[in-house]
């Protein structure tokens, strides 16, 4: 396992992992339409970024890159179909990573948590705006920020 990650039990490490996911559903599915150009979009940002981030951080999506389309679409059907239901579910799943990165190395956690945040904002551009690009609906600004994160100190 990554050796960022050495100090988490499986859950936690889990948590960390499925970040990437989670935030594709809570950001893409914010207007209840989960559309496979955000699908397509975030798979392609895994991807890259398991080369293009810092190394630490790279590492991480390497890992996830391994299975995330696999992942991602068992999570979206086993994820509650009603808006306000799955968005309950996914933000708390999120929120558990507040806890997860005081146990981190504070500069690893603090990249992470920027990974995210440009994460979220590059899926919600994914759909919407000119050509389908560029534009942020309202449903997706209020979470685009990732607020149920507290960054990491």
């Amino acid at each position: 396992m990554l050796y960022q990650l050495e100090k988490l039990n499986d859950s936690e490490k889990e948590s960390v992992l499925s970040a990437p996911a989670y935030i594709t559903i809570l950001i893409a599915g914010a207007d209840n339409d989960i559309q496979e150009v955000e699908i397509k979009r975030s798979l392609q940002l895994v991807h890259i970024k398991s080369f293009s981030e810092s190394l630490e951080i790279s590492e991480v999506y390497k890992e996830i890159d391994h299975d995330f389309e696999t992942q991602l679409h068992e999570m979206i059907d086993a994820l509650p179909r009603t808006l306000e239901a799955r968005q309950k579910l996914v933000v708390a799943e999120l929120e558990k990573l507040n806890a997860i990165f005081g146990k981190l190395d504070a500069t690893f956690a603090q990249k992470y948590y920027a990974s995210l945040l440009s994460f979220a904002r590059f899926i919600a551009t994914a759909a919407g705006g000119v050509f389908g690009f560029e534009r942020i609906s309202p449903r997706e600004q209020q979470f685009v920020g990732l607020p149920m994160l507290t960054e990491p100190k």
